[in-house]
């Protein structure tokens, strides 16, 4: 505490004296007492600043200054990156700064002559690589002879000198708040390895938070590294109303327009259809994924699913699978009948809600696109529910009977997703359903909001289609909100994900 009131008090003496723009030397030595503190030394910071500010400490601006101390003082404070080819320069190990900084050792602008060289190159490392001429490749090394790389792309295998491939560092900082800083030594579409002075470190590019890369001691942005990105930020636990094979991050919680869920772990979830709780029909999904091979281009998984309901409106049985029910006096399949009450045909005497259950079985595949610009995946399921344990319980069999052929309630679905930006998605789904039936929007939102099931889509209105399909687009608002419609019910969607609650 003492020492912040000190460099304060410095500041503001500093100030006061300074009739131009460059560095007081308050700043300076508040400067070298905090970069001191945070493991840097005389040329660390410098090389810091240069990347940073294009400044050695004596050459900074005071404007610069004030947010070298603020970044200094904040939080995430900065550390010293590996550097190896510029500590060369040095006969013997930097000694700790002193609360007055030495004469700068780097140039205030660093020449494209004197920018520092891989220090690290060997057979196998496959990544992009910056020379210092401004040439850009993608490619692997295959051998190293006499200090010349013999590396393989996509446009021919190339005899580059050691000397002209410029180094490059990374500091990464994971979503964890973990930070890992040393050199380049693999980057492919879904993971980057870096070398610390520790051993080599392997980093998932999805728990990547922020990333700065420098080539030949020049800082590249952020922005511009996340043009080729991993993957959309829309990973997907259903398409329109079916599950995909993948389920929730471990410790993340959801909410949507019809249902929340939360994921225990990387490989079961539970869910709700939180409108039908609050309408006393309680219900549970449970979500496991029993299969997963994950590769460095893509994952395949598989996952079986069973949703139990303790109050289930039977009456909305009926009215889904009217198309299998003939009327006794009419003979009329239900579904062609206008103006009938369900109710009216089933057996008095049974209860008008009772337990109901769904299962269905998924599997899913993605795989990262050629061009590194996200993902494209595709997902096959079908379900079935538990309706033939007592579909002969539900009619009065003076009024309808159940058509002899219908024996199993099925939906038979396969989902795509591609996308198409790193915030847009295009989805798209084809099913074949013995119980579906269309319905125009007017009739979805009037469901929605309108009957006494509120935020529940079980309307027994509409048109029987056994085959039908649906596409539309999600878009990522930030890391965890998204917003998509399409061209079906429920046409209008959001989706709230909260992590590591």
């Amino acid at each position: 505490m003492l020492i912040r009131i000190i460099l304060v008090l410095l500041l503001m003496v500093g100030g006061l004296f300074a009739q131009d723009g460059s560095i007081a030397t308050a700043q300076k030595s508040a400067i070298a007492a905090l970069a001191t503190q945070n493991g840097f030394t005389m040329l660390s910071l410098n090389n810091y600043l240069v990347s940073n500010f294009n400044s050695t400490l004596d050459n900074l601006s005071r404007a610069n200054a004030g947010k070298v101390i603020q970044a200094f003082q904040s939080e995430n404070k900065p550390a010293p990156a590996a550097t190896p080819a510029l500590m060369q320069v040095q006969s013997q190990p930097a000694a700790p700064m002193s609360a007055t900084p030495a004469p700068s050792i780097v140039p205030a602008a660093v020449k494209e002559e004197e920018r520092p060289k891989a220090s690290i190159l060997e057979a196998g490392m496959s990544k992009r690589f910056y020379l210092e001429d401004g040439n850009i490749i993608n490619g692997t090394i295959l051998k190293i002879t006499d200090d010349v790389c013999e590396i393989e792309t996509p446009d021919g295998t190339l005899n580059i000198p050691k000397t002209d491939i410029l180094e490059e560092t990374a500091r990464i900082t994971k979503k964890d708040d973990t930070r890992y800083v040393g050199p380049v030594l693999k980057d492919n579409l879904q993971e980057i390895v870096i070398r610390s002075k520790y051993g080599d470190v392997v980093i998932d590019k999805k728990d990547i938070k922020d990333m700065d890369r420098f080539h030949g001691g020049r800082k590249v942005a952020w922005a511009e590294e996340k043009k080729t990105f991993h993957q959309g930020k829309a990973v997907l636990t259903d398409i329109f109303m079916d599950p995909t094979a993948f389920p929730l991050p471990a410790h993340t919680f959801y909410i949507s327009g019809l249902s929340l869920g939360y994921g225990f772990t990387d490989r079961f979830m539970l869910r709700t259809k939180f409108g039908s709780n609050f309408s006393g029909d309680l219900n549970l999904q449970g979500h496991w994924r029993f299969y997963y091979r994950p590769t460095a281009a893509k994952e395949s998984a598989a996952a079986v699913g069973v949703s139990l309901h303790r109050n289930y409106p039977l009456s909305n049985l009926v009215a889904r699978y009217s198309q299998f029910i003939t009327h006794t006096s009419s003979g009329e399949a239900l579904n062609d009948m206008e103006n009938m009450n369900v109710a009216d045909l089933m057996d008095p005497e049974i209860e008008e809600t009772g337990i109901y259950a769904e299962l269905y079985y998924v599997m899913s595949y993605r795989r990262t696109m050629e061009s590194g610009r996200g993902k494209v995946g595709a997902h096959f399921g079908a379900r079935t529910n538990s309706l033939p344990m007592f579909k002969n319980e539900l009619l009065n069999p003076d009024s309808a009977s159940w058509d002899a052929g219908f024996k199993l309630p099925y939906r038979v679905f396969a989902g795509f997703e591609y996308d198409l930006s790193k915030n847009m998605k295009f989805l798209a789904e084809v099913w074949a359903d013995n119980g579906n039936k269309y319905r125009s929007f007017s009739q979805s939102w009037d469901d929605y909001f309108g009957d006494d099931t509120r935020f529940v889509l079980d309307g027994t209105e509409g048109k029987y289609a056994p085959f039908d399909f649906d596409f539309g687009f999600l878009y990522a608002v930030n890391e965890t909100f998204r917003v998509g419609i399409h061209f079906q019910q429920p046409y209008l969607v959001f989706y709230w994900e909260f992590y590591e609650l």
